[in-house]
């Protein structure tokens, strides 16, 4: 198995990269991915995103040593497991909300997330606002108008009514190429006058394509490659978090 991970500031942020990604194990045969985008309408939109990686980290770690302990098991089945997990999400919002006293501005990021198990290619995952995700080579979009259902937006409703409600749902039975980006993937321009001779797939390139999958910057290095041959950055941030089982 490999995890390969970006991390771009866009062109057009000049000051903070709005987006985030979390790699992270859950247990021996369960692995959590996940990217986030601000808001860069928000108030100090670096901060939502890098807020809600952080909260997800912790949820994780704390899942974690409850398993290690014995003070709770893990639900049968992803679809179970992904919800335990958005449930504690959402509460822990809901507590840095209170805590820190932040207005609802101050927490608009979108989340994409899904759990994979390395064992089998199981998938199973959900898109809070924009998302682009590839599975073995099917790429999906969800397009929100730039109008996304923050999770922010819900934080004074009862979360199991909220939870409910959610529609953007992927899975899979057997996948062993999962790709999650920031819709930040289809904002790649011109650099200068110099513009590509030949219609790109940027998306098919950095989110389905194999070359290079044995070098773990594989991303870095097709980043660059886009800059440097073809003249092609993006101007809005990009978080891309790709796992290859094979």
């Amino acid at each position: 198995m490999k995890i390969y991970q970006l991390l771009k500031r866009g062109e057009y942020h000049t000051d903070f990269c709005e987006d985030f990604s979390v790699a992270q194990a859950v247990s021996s045969s369960v692995v959590l991915c996940a990217v986030l985008d601000g808001c860069t309408m928000g108030r100090e939109s670096h901060f939502e995103a890098t807020l809600g990686a952080k909260i997800l980290r912790k949820v994780i770690k704390e899942r974690q040593y409850r398993a290690f302990y014995g003070e709770a098991a893990t639900g049968p089945g992803l679809e179970r497991e992904l919800r335990e997990i958005m449930v504690e999400v959402f509460q822990e919002f809901r507590q840095m909300r209170n805590q820190l006293l932040l207005d609802t501005s101050e927490l608009l990021t979108t989340l994409v997330i899904a759990l994979l198990r390395t064992d089998t290619g199981e998938v199973y995952g959900m898109a809070l606002g924009d998302a682009v995700i590839a599975l073995n080579g099917q790429i999906m979009r969800f397009e929100q108008h730039n109008k996304p259902n923050y999770l922010a937006y819900h934080l004074g409703q009862d979360v199991d009514t909220w939870y409910a409600h959610q529609k953007q749902i992927f899975r899979a039975t057997s996948c062993s190429d999962l790709s999650l980006a920031t819709d930040g993937i289809y904002s790649f321009q011109p650099i200068n006058d110099c513009s590509p001779t030949e219609p790109l797939d940027i998306a098919q390139f950095l989110l389905v394509d194999p070359e290079l999958a044995e070098r773990d910057e594989m991303l870095h290095i097709k980043v660059k490659r886009l800059e440097n041959r073809f003249s092609l950055k993006p101007t809005d941030d990009l978080a891309i978090v790709r796992v290859r089982l094979s």
